[in-house]
């Protein structure tokens, strides 16, 4: 606060005429004290000065007079309230959307003003409310409506004490109010506050083309032509050409696979077009190329997948032992034309940080990347040193079985389990079998060279990783028949919530009993399998070439029952479950007709699951509880009819209020369908479906801007319309700050301490003068 000027002023307690009577007694009595004095000590000039000067000034103190300062406080920068568009239509345009184009010329604010003090800015957003945005973060094109007469009606609660300098409306101007416009102009003038406003849209627009359903099948039997049903909607464009296609996404510009011309119409038009045979492959795209003058692209197109009847298991084998020792569990899993098989091998075995390479690709490892993980459904790990991962790969395997239902297995040699100190990484948490390490007295750090027989447990033999043939009691007969072992890892025992498979026949040296071999657990939505032994040459050598009738299919079956197993929930690669929609884009409240067929251990058709669907943002946004996945937005059972092996069910399409959008211009969010199976408590499949939800939104069925409704508000009102980024500088420059409140201080001048001092000292010297003359 700045003192501006400091002045003195009298303001008399009593008339004039007092004042005067009081000097003329003052000097009366000044006058009569010397005459009548009884000495010439008494009659001395020295004690009457000193009483005259006290008595003076107690007079001129009867005057009051007060000292004046006038202070002024630092100018009060003017308010001005931003109110931005954040409907939908506002994400449109290219190659800058609407909003985009509003917050460039946001940015403008944020800069310096020169010489005066700049305007504070209150800024709000507006759809179907008006809320308040701090951050250009807050605003986003996500509200299906706009409200602008309703949300300037509404502003004025929100002014504070001073009425703004102003309000700037940054719109397209559309909006399904229709009246009313006027009168909130006419309110606002009134008020002394004009709106200004901030155009924004491409007047070249004309109108949209859009896809709005398809129908495919989402299995393709080889060989077979499959229709694809297409609805295209439009909005000022009847009467146009355009083309209908399917391409294939990986390569855009090569010929489609189907392609249709057509007339577009006012309402929406149903099409069908056939993709020939074996072409359906991979991922696929649907789409009407665009058109001059069109508003959204991203609604032209659609991609989706047609797979084919059966998925393949992607299975990464990593094997220490050298000499192709690999081949063995390669060419098992591979015997199956549903299983492909990426072998890692090692460069050196028994060197530190061990490295990994792809057999055919040295260059490449292990997956480095989370997503590349996890386009695999079933990991094994055969003597790995745990130096050749680094922490996030451990994790992203974690990840990949307890998140995405992927299978992991642990096979034997002098790196694995407790030997490798596996049990200090996040991998023991996955592993069925507790090995101690390098833990005092533990038995699980080392491991037997001695040749011992695997006994399958009675209660075990009926699981699906030991069907090694159909007929049971030919199959216990082979289970019987399993190869001596030469040596194995010892460990302390199979976790609580594990299943034996295998145990030795004979207590081991070091291992303090009978010891498991083979062992398996369910892990989160996964399912993970150990195997203390070896399964190539050394501890293996038997198992891995004479389990057979002189050759080694039993073997080779083995080890496909065990991927097959621990695959069976993958997202990637589940084959227990076989889902189709009756369409792959839906409309809010429109009913999802799911068909579901379930195969049991042997793959063959069954209903004796108990089959739950469940409706699931494909972008969760919110966690239920640490740990939890985000509660489903509609879930139901299905169900089989008598005598029917088809699952049956029908969910409701959400709002799309529901579901986060995917980006500023997408009209399709993506919504997940999963489907799991229960044998009982437990989850026998889960298999997860991605849909599409169409944003069928009002604005977006006349996209061209409404620049003129905007003009006329800001007419009405006593506004100006900006036309650029420099329209509005110049209007933010011209609003001047208010001058500083001024503060007038008014003082006394009896009201100070050195006054009184003054007196005080006048009467002590005249008093000591009266006592040193002997007047006292």
């Amino acid at each position: 606060m700045d003192t501006l000027t400091t002045t003195f002023q009298w303001l008399p307690l009593y008339h004039l005429a007092v004042y005067l009577g009081l000097l003329a007694a003052l000097g009366v009595s000044l006058w009569l004290a010397r005459r009548w004095a009884t000495s010439p000590v008494a009659r001395g000039w020295l004690p009457i000065i000193l009483r005259t000067v006290v008595l003076g000034v107690l007079v001129v103190l009867l005057l009051n007079p007060i000292r004046v300062s006038e202070n002024r406080s630092p100018p009060k920068p003017a308010e001005v309230i931003f109110l931005v568009d954040c409907s939908r239509s506002m994400s449109l345009d290219r190659p800058l959307s609407r909003l985009v184009q509003v917050k460039q010329a946001l940015e403008v604010t944020n800069r310096p003003f020169s010489g005066s003090v700049p305007p504070q800015i209150h800024q709000y957003r507006f759809g179907r409310q008006v809320l308040a945005a701090a951050t250009p973060a807050e605003l986003r094109a996500e509200d299906d409506a706009t409200f602008l007469r309703e949300s300037l009606e509404r502003l004025p609660g929100r002014f504070g004490s001073d009425r703004p300098a102003g309000v700037i409306v940054f719109s397209d101007g559309r909006t399904e109010e229709t009246g009313g416009f006027a009168e909130v102009a006419a309110a606002y003038r009134e008020l002394g506050v004009p709106v200004h406003v901030y155009p924004v849209g491409d007047t070249n627009v004309v109108g949209d083309v859009a896809i709005q359903e398809l129908v495919v099948p989402r299995h393709a039997p080889a060989g077979t032509r499959l229709p694809v049903r297409v609805q295209v909607g439009c909005y000022g464009m009847a009467g146009q050409r355009a083309l209908v296609r399917v391409q294939s996404a990986a390569q855009p510009d090569a010929k489609p696979l189907a392609e249709l011309p057509i007339t577009l119409a006012d309402t929406p038009q149903t099409h069908d077009l056939v993709i020939g045979p074996d072409l359906a492959g991979g991922d696929l795209v649907i789409e009407v190329p665009e058109l001059p003058g069109e508003a959204v692209a991203e609604n032209n197109r659609v991609p989706f997948r047609i797979g084919s009847g059966q998925k393949k298991l992607r299975v990464i084998y990593m094997e220490a032992t050298t000499g192709q020792e690999y081949r063995f569990v390669r060419d098992a899993l591979v015997e199956d034309r549903n299983n492909e098989c990426l072998v890692i091998e090692t460069a050196y075995q028994y060197t530190r940080p061990q490295r990994l390479q792809r057999v055919g690709d040295p260059s490449q490892g292990y997956p480095t990347t989370r997503e590349e993980l996890f386009s695999y459904d079933v990991i094994l790990c055969s003597d790995i040193d745990r130096s050749a991962f680094t922490p996030e790969q451990l994790n992203w395997t974690v990840e990949l079985v307890a998140e995405r239902g992927g299978g992991f297995a642990m096979i034997g040699g002098v790196t694995s389990f407790g030997a490798g100190l596996w049990d200090q990484t996040v991998w023991d948490q996955i592993i069925p079998v507790d090995m101690s390490g390098a833990a005092p007295g533990s038995r699980g750090a080392g491991w037997a060279y001695t040749p011992f027989l695997v006994r399958v447990p009675a209660e075990a033999e009926q699981h699906p990783i030991w069907r090694i043939v159909d007929d049971p009691l030919r199959n216990r007969e082979i289970l019987a028949r399993l190869p001596q072992f030469y040596g194995t890892n010892l460990v302390d025992r199979v976790k609580p919530g594990g299943t034996v498979l295998g145990v030795t026949d004979r207590q081991l040296p070091g291992a303090g009993g009978i010891m498991p071999v083979f062992a398996c657990q369910a892990y989160g939505r996964g399912r993970t399998f150990a195997m203390t032994t070896d399964t190539t040459f050394d501890w293996g050598k038997d198992f891995e070439r004479h389990w057979g009738e002189n050759d080694n299919r039993y073997f080779r079956k083995f080890w496909r029952n065990v991927v097959s197993w621990l695959g069976e929930n993958s997202a990637q690669g589940s084959r227990r479950l076989r889902i189709e929609t009756d369409k792959q884009i839906y409309r809010p409240d429109q009913p999802i007709r799911v068909t579901v067929r379930a195969y049991d251990e042997k793959l063959e058709e069954t209903t004796k699951y108990r089959l739950v669907a469940q409706l699931r943002s494909s972008t969760p946004q919110t966690v239920a509880t640490e740990g939890q996945p985000e509660a489903p937005i509609q879930e139901i059972p299905l169900t089989a009819g008598s005598g029917d092996a088809e699952y049956r069910g029908e969910l409701p399409a959400p709002s799309t209020k529901r579901l986060p959008v995917a980006s500023d211009a997408a009209s399709l969010r993506p919504l997940t369908l999963r489907v799991t199976a229960y044998e009982g408590s437990s989850v026998a499949a889960q298999v997860d479906v991605e849909l599409q939800l169409l944003d069928d939104f009002a604005e977006f069925r006349d996209p061209r801007p409404d620049a003129q409704r905007l003009e006329q508000l800001a007419q009405a009102s006593g506004g100006q319309v900006l036309h650029s980024p420099l329209d509005l500088t110049t209007l933010m420059a011209s609003y001047q700050p208010a001058p500083g409140e001024r503060t007038i201080w008014c003082q006394p001048l009896w009201d100070h301490p050195a006054l009184w001092l003054f007196l005080l000292t006048l009467l002590t010297a005249e008093w000591i003068v009266r006592r040193k003359r002997g007047l006292m």
